[in-house]
């Protein structure tokens, strides 16, 4: 170890897991498993805001020139979206196993863990953007959720490798 971070031992000489790492796996257990259910049912939710929009625009109500635009913008997006369901929702099940081990090898102090984790955030990032262009980054949310926080989850991972020693 090339840094002077004092390692912990437990009384019976094993490495106690460090809480930066306890609290980020533990975050990451619960967004793998929103995330999972999200993937699962995603074909249900991409038509519900199909519904959505369609009653939007036949409703009666008027519109703004700029509200038309983001809903035309939004359901070109979910048609996209629907025309690549399958490889979506396999990227997005890939993704979050590989989340899922690799905190779980994080949490046995394994520095191969980071790397599989490194691998289940970005795997969604590079294939939606394959697939789908940048045309699903309708906002600032959804670049926030498709690039920000994994990127973010990344480096405080990454800040914590000083304690991974397999």
């Amino acid at each position: 170890m090339t840094d002077s971070t004092p390692i912990e031992l437990n009384k019976d000489g094993k490495q106690v897991l460090p809480s930066g790492i306890n609290t980020l796996t533990i975050l990451t257990f619960v967004g793998s498993g929103l995330s999972f259910l999200f993937v699962v049912l995603s074909p249900f939710l991409n038509k519900l805001f199909m519904g959505f929009m369609d009653k939007a625009r036949t409703s009666g109500a008027e519109l703004t020139a700029k509200q038309i635009e983001d809903m035309e913008k939004g359901k070109a997006v979910l048609e996209l979206t629907s025309a690549n369901m399958i490889p979506l929702m396999a990227i997005g099940l890939v993704s979050v196993a590989l989340c899922v081990l690799g905190a779980m090898w994080m949490r046995k102090l394994k520095k191969d863990g980071f790397w599989i984790y490194t691998g289940g955030q970005l795997l969604p990032v590079v294939g939606n953007f394959i697939l789908l262009g940048t045309d699903q980054f309708t906002g600032v949310s959804s670049v926030l959720m498709a690039v920000a926080l994994p990127l973010v989850f990344i480096v405080l991972y990454f800040r914590q490798m000083k304690y991974l020693i397999n």
